[in-house]
């Protein structure tokens, strides 16, 4: 009688236990992250629980796990400020298909184009074409020719900058016989792309 009382008692606890976590194998929705350096980045598991993570934070955790066979999709709700966030590996699967549930997201900070007009770049007296080149700082430039401008006037764009970060355009003197005036060239940039930078070239 003793051990039938035992046994019956192992089951029921067997029983309940099984109850409790639901009979299946829990697992924690997770990942690394990188590059993430500012605030406001909210992920999203299954459209209904919300996870907002810290700045510069380099991994993530839903508290709420999920069991075996159950299916995930871990969207970006809300993008970090001036930040793009995109997926490095698969976000959408069914726990128990790997050991574990472990994704990454690589978050890089938005850049915009950089650039403006450019008047009064004429070809020389014998039709010669001269060329410009403008610089910003060291991290890009342009170089732009007589040739392909329409009466000196042509559109320009030096390339991309981060936003937040400084940009200064200047003009680089090639003893072409041309000299450069720059104007809007220095500023920082933030959440636009600059156009309105103005060239103006003359003869020297």
């Amino acid at each position: 009688m003793k051990f039938s009382f035992v046994s019956a008692a192992a089951a029921l606890a067997m029983i309940a236990a099984l109850a409790g976590c639901g009979g299946k194998q829990q697992y924690t929705v997770q990942g690394t992250i990188s590059g993430l350096n500012n605030s406001g980045l909210v992920l999203t598991n299954n459209g209904g629980d919300d996870l907002s993570v810290p700045i510069g934070a380099t991994s993530f955790a839903f508290p709420k796990q999920i069991g075996y066979g159950t299916t995930y999709n871990v969207a970006i709700k809300s993008d970090p400020a001036h930040m793009t966030c995109n997926w490095n590996t698969a976000n959408v699967g069914s726990a128990g298909y790997n050991v574990s549930i472990q994704m990454a997201l690589v978050c890089s900070q938005n850049s915009y184009s950089l650039g403006g007009q450019i008047s009064g770049l004429t070809a020389a007296a014998d039709g010669t074409a001269r060329s410009i080149t403008l610089t910003n700082g060291s991290s890009g430039s342009v170089t732009i020719s007589s040739g392909s401008a329409t009466n000196g006037a042509a559109d320009f764009v030096i390339g991309t900058v981060a936003d937040g970060q400084s940009y200064g355009v200047t003009f680089v003197d090639s003893n072409n016989g041309l000299t450069c005036s720059v104007t809007n060239g220095v500023g920082i940039m933030h959440e636009t792309a600059i156009s309105n930078i103005v060239v103006v070239c003359t003869n020297k």
